[in-house]
């Protein structure tokens, strides 16, 4: 009994430690939005999202861009995107977003098919579930 609980112990602490794979970079693909924010400040949820956001990724290279409803019942984009990086460190995987006036960080916590769970350089921890994208365009005319 007592090596079962040891062993059950060992398993939990590695379960909560361990880092996302590299190779569910893939599940970001799609349409996002934000659940929750855990804030130094305190705790958000939102029950609905004027904006979502839409991750192309291949390999370990990708963007990001804001999508908002528009009167017609689809969504719209502006051509703004944030390109970024993922970066595989020994501890965790690594979004680097880089534009010309900036570059910042988010540490990937954990990715599933419908959630995945961020936290940025101010300590600001992000879940995003999965959109419903059944009436999305990317107006890329």
């Amino acid at each position: 009994m007592k090596y079962n609980f040891i062993a059950f112990s060992v398993l939990l602490v590695i379960a909560c430690n361990s880092k996302p794979n590299v190779e569910d970079i893939s599940k970001l693909n799609g349409f996002w939005e934000i659940e929750k924010a855990e804030t130094p400040y305190g705790d958000k949820s939102y029950k609905m999202n004027q904006m979502v956001d839409y991750f192309e990724i291949e390999d370990t290279t990708g963007f990001r861009k804001k999508m908002q409803p528009s009167l017609l019942g689809n969504y719209q984009s502006s051509l703004n995107r944030d390109y970024f990086t993922v970066k595989d460190t020994a501890d965790s995987l690594v979004i680097i977003y880089k534009n010309a006036y900036d570059t910042w960080y988010e540490k990937i916590l954990s990715i599933s098919d419908d959630e995945f769970v961020v936290k940025n350089q101010q300590d600001f921890i992000y879940t995003y579930k999965k959109h419903d994208s059944k009436l999305i365009t990317t107006d890329e005319k």
